[in-house]
């Protein structure tokens, strides 16, 4: 029979999984680390596949050359911006393959017994300048794209239905 007063004390759970996860969280929100979600939101999860992820990338070229088609692109316009393209997510898709060393080197600031929060402060601000820097080649190349087209092409494309809208 289990005599409660004998009993070994049953040790508590640590906490320190829930707190590192919500200063994680908390860290990755202010620091602009969820690159990912912020460059599907603002792409549309089938740009995101532009990224280099196989089959989401197959299917974002498919997306892209049927609309291209829609507004009547030739083949010279698509391939001109498919390139360009191609060029634009380059660095949204650096930033996504370094993401593994800037989790690990938060967790290393995070974890340690002191925080570094000049370590903390540099790692926040490193990446948003990649952030900023990627951003705005991206949205130079979007607007590189869009010049390869038409005003009555783009006309057509903005007449389009969207198939992926955010949700309201």
């Amino acid at each position: 029979m289990n005599d409660p007063i004998s009993s070994p004390p049953v040790a508590a759970k640590p906490r320190r999984n829930w707190l590192t996860g919500v200063a994680l969280a908390a860290a990755f929100v202010a620091g602009g680390v969820t690159l990912p979600l912020l460059s599907a939101s603002a792409q549309d999860a089938a740009m995101h596949g532009m990224m280099g992820h196989g089959g989401m990338h197959a299917m974002a070229m498919g997306h892209l050359n049927a609309a291209l088609d829609a507004a009547g692109a030739s083949a010279d316009q698509k391939a001109r911006i498919t390139a360009i393209l191609h060029a634009g997510f380059k660095p949204m898709a650096d930033l996504h393959a370094d993401m593994r060393a800037t989790h690990a080197s938060l967790h290393a600031i995070l974890l340690a017994p002191t925080i570094d929060r000049a370590a903390l402060e540099r790692l926040r601000a490193g990446e948003i300048a990649r952030l900023d820097a990627a951003s705005k080649t991206l949205a130079a190349a979007m607007a590189d794209a869009a010049e390869v087209l038409t005003p009555a092409q783009r006309a057509k494309l903005a007449a389009m239905p969207m198939t992926h809208q955010p949700p309201s």
